[in-house]
């Protein structure tokens, strides 16, 4: 569940009658929940003086819907420190106000009714961790992240030397393991939603953006899998519509492209033919950073699910989390490797169907060269997302300090 802030912008002080006011609550440094402010609702309370004795109001105004509350709550404190008097029965005393309110709304509007008119004093919006795009036709993008898309597909923010070398020499790395270990390599770079959908997409495209820039310099005995074309050309959609990653159907389709890559020869498509979809609403993780969170219908799997051969999880959270799934009956008799990302966990479903044993690691990609010793391979793939290769991943990760440092927590 995200957690959400509220950020304030205030009027002046001098609003009508209105000569001063002020909010104590809600705090804008404090996070929220979603269901702190739909379901419990948070608590608004400050004060409001006025160049004489009047009948006002506070109100709350979302969208077209208005609520009033009276001025009744006791502040001598404010009677003394603001107006220099005695609180004792001065006809301000009740100048405060305090209530808990459910908001529905991403923009709020506080303010004072007085003399029937509506004074705002505060305009107020609720915000998640990132801000999201609003592309056309309902497709949400992310923004603002860490990685900086925005940048990136725009052209702004490209790979300097120093990052294509690193480059370099990760998939050099990548070679030189695979040639140890006699097994074959992909690396499948998952592309970014704008990429894929660019029509719906607000910004437009650079001549050169950095995942051009890592495919450009790649050895031309490095296996590259990025499916941008597959996907940009299914039948179905390939990405969800409030979500960053690929669709289930998207998924299938990254899988198939996989396989082929990494030089198999076997009809992996007619393992899916028979699979069948159910329509359900879901929120994604784009979805989840706006307020309220915005829902999309999605097609999910649903005849088929990859924990039916899962034999190991250890069920942590992102980076760390390893998987082992086992599939006797599968058409590829060989060990499947894969230090993954986030994209990966949906290509479970369709590749536990053609490997006998799979073994996820979550990594983003980073080789930790000592397993691989142990796991002896048939195929190794390394899976990212196209929005992190402003950094390169690593041949020397080390996942098992990894996970003993999450372990501690």
């Amino acid at each position: 569940m995200s957690d959400y802030t509220i950020n304030i912008s205030k009027y002046e002080q001098r609003r009508g009658s209105v000569c001063r006011w002020w909010l104590d609550y809600p705090v804008v440094s404090k996070s929220y929940s979603s269901d702190d402010l739909m379901n419990s609702g948070i608590i608004f309370q400050g004060w409001v003086l006025f160049d004489f004795p009047c009948q006002a109001q506070v109100y709350i105004k979302q969208g077209t819907e208005v609520e009033f509350w009276d001025l009744n709550h006791s502040r001598p404190d404010v009677i003394k420190a603001i107006l220099k008097q005695d609180f004792n029965k001065h006809p301000q005393l009740n100048c405060g106000f305090r209530f808990q309110y459910k908001l529905h709304a991403q923009n709020f509007e506080l303010g004072v009714k007085s003399n029937g008119e509506l004074y705002p004093l505060v305009l107020g919006s609720i915000d998640g961790p990132f801000k999201v795009i609003s592309g056309q036709n309902g497709w949400l993008f992310l923004d603002n992240d860490t990685n900086k898309s925005v940048e990136q597909f725009t052209g702004k923010l490209l790979l300097d030397s120093k990052s294509k070398a690193s480059w370099f020499k990760f998939m050099q790395d990548l070679l030189d393991i695979t040639d140890k270990l006699n097994c074959k390599h992909a690396l499948l770079i998952a592309p970014s939603k704008e990429f894929v959908y660019e029509k719906f997409y607000p910004f437009k495209k650079a001549n050169i953006t950095p995942i051009e820039q890592v495919l450009k310099l790649a050895p031309k005995t490095i296996n590259i899998c990025y499916p941008d074309k597959i996907l940009k050309l299914a039948k179905e959609r390939s990405y969800r519509l409030t979500d960053t990653h690929w669709s289930p159907y998207g998924a299938m389709l990254a899988s198939i492209a996989l396989v082929e890559s990494l030089g198999i020869s076997i009809n992996v498509e007619s393992l899916f033919e028979d699979d069948e979809y159910r329509e359900v609403d879901v929120v994604g993780d784009l979805g989840n950073k706006v307020f309220p969170a915005i829902f999309s219908k999605e097609k999910i799997l649903k005849s088929f699910s990859y924990r039916k051969f899962l034999v190991f999880d250890n069920n942590l959270a992102n980076f760390g989390r390893t998987m082992i799934l086992e599939n006797e009956d599968a058409p590829i008799k060989g060990h499947l490797v894969i230090f993954g990302a986030s994209s990966s966990y949906s290509m479970l479903d369709y590749l536990s169907r053609v490997f006998s044993k799979i073994t996820l690691m979550h990594t983003a990609g980073n080789i930790d060269s000592t397993i691989l010793a142990k796991l002896l391979p048939d195929y190794l793939v390394c899976q990212s997302n196209a929005r992190y290769v402003i950094r390169a991943p690593i041949a020397n990760y080390d996942l098992e300090e990894v996970i003993k440092v999450k372990l501690s927590y």
